[in-house]
């Protein structure tokens, strides 16, 4: 058995994808990405949402304000661990010793972009990632709709153009964007027979990003829903010439059980779900150690490109609620205004 290359981490680690359990397959074509109830469980969360940040539903909390917007002052609130330090009062820490954040609130409607990534790796896992990634892009737009906020879809694949919604000069309200969520397919697989093989999602997120602006969108928060299977150079790159374009970028990076731990042993044959090839390993004791620094050392390298500009960062789990990733996206990195 050939042992596998010594690559750069992100063309290993995307050859380890398919080194996953048994169980781990594409979800079944029939599973429902929203169910009859889906559109009251959304309007529930919302709700919820608002109280766990200690706000009214008329208090006016949205995703689409913005760092590049015109803010008014709207008041104080005690810090929480990961707030910018920039809205620190620091007169009235001087006055009574304890720290408190300026909040400010926007007037006029923010803009929400959700980029959402429909390449073939995002099959994986019950429910699969592209169901997962479509709820949370459900969610987050009612809560923004729900705050008066303009709510874009770009759905990206890989050498295709982007999916958006709604369409130019057109109106969308939250049962058109489901509908639309709901019949974006993922895009399959590379062919050996038929296309060109590349080492990481040919086009990649700096690709999609490039689209994105070629559509001279309104400036607001750029929210990317996506498993990063990217190359990290092409992901520190999409994400500074986001922020640098005058977007707020956030990140909900979106990975399955089986991604999350190796459970390998003895000898493998390895099936990539983005291209029609594979690699034969032999999966030695330390693999797993192995694929679990690699796979931290990767995820902190997405992160970073995001903190570094000042935008928001969730790694998810794709088999957790959605309950779960709203709650602790708004408690812990304040993703609502």
């Amino acid at each position: 058995m050939s042992k596998a290359p010594e690559n750069p981490r992100t063309s290993w680690l995307s050859r380890l994808l398919a080194l996953a359990p048994g169980s781990a397959r594409p979800a079944p074509a029939s599973e429902l990405a929203f169910p009859p109830d889906f559109l009251s469980t959304l309007e529930r969360l919302r709700l919820v949402a608002l109280k766990a940040i200690g706000g009214g539903v008329r208090e006016g909390h949205r995703l689409g304000a913005y760092k590049g917007g015109q803010l008014e002052f709207h008041g104080h609130r005690s810090y929480s661990p990961g707030d910018d330090l920039r809205y620190i009062d620091w007169n009235t820490y001087a006055r009574i010793g304890k720290p408190f954040v300026k909040e400010f609130a926007r007037e006029e409607a923010g803009v929400v972009h959700l980029l959402l990534d429909a390449t073939p790796s995002m099959a994986l896992g019950r429910p699969d990632k592209w169901t997962f990634a479509r709820r949370v892009a459900a969610l987050f737009s009612h809560v923004a709709l729900a705050s008066n906020d303009v709510v874009f879809i770009n759905i990206f694949r890989d050498n295709q153009p982007l999916d958006r919604f709604p369409s130019r000069g057109a109106k969308g309200g939250i049962r058109e964007l489901l509908r639309f969520l709901e019949e974006s397919p993922l895009s399959q697989p590379l062919s050996r027979e038929t296309d060109t093989p590349s080492p990481l999602h040919p086009g990649g997120l700096s690709d999609a990003v490039q689209k994105f602006l070629h559509g001279s969108p309104a400036r607001g928060r750029v929210i990317v829903i996506s498993d990063f299977w990217h190359d990290e150079r092409d992901v520190v790159g999409a994400i500074a010439r986001l922020s640098s374009s005058g977007f707020d970028p956030a990140g909900i990076h979106v990975l399955a059980p089986e991604e999350l731990s190796a459970h390998a042993d003895g000898e493998l044959l390895a099936r990539s779900l983005e291209e029609d090839t594979e690699l034969e390993l032999s999966a030695g004791g330390d693999l797993a150690e192995r694929y679990s620094r690699e796979l931290e050392a990767h995820c902190r390298a997405v992160e970073e490109s995001f903190r570094k500009r000042g935008g928001n960062y969730l790694r998810a789990d794709s088999s957790t609620s959605i309950e779960n990733v709203l709650i602790t996206s708004l408690r812990q990195r304040r993703w609502m205004s």
